[in-house]
């Protein structure tokens, strides 16, 4: 049987591993860069792409 200390060192242990897991595998992943929706060029553009109903 484990000794109270190292029961809480390891409880310790894992509540540091999974502290901000989700944070941590979205740093890890990557993440889509930030980047300009709404340019002049695409407004420009924005009637011509648009589909066209028959």
């Amino acid at each position: 049987m484990a000794s109270r200390t190292q029961e809480t060192k390891f409880k310790r242990e894992l509540r540091k591993k999974n502290a901000g897991k989700e944070n941590k595998r979205a740093r890890r992943r990557g993440t889509t860069p930030a980047f300009p929706v709404h340019t002049e060029a695409a407004d420009k553009n924005a009637p011509n792409q648009a589909k066209k109903s028959s």
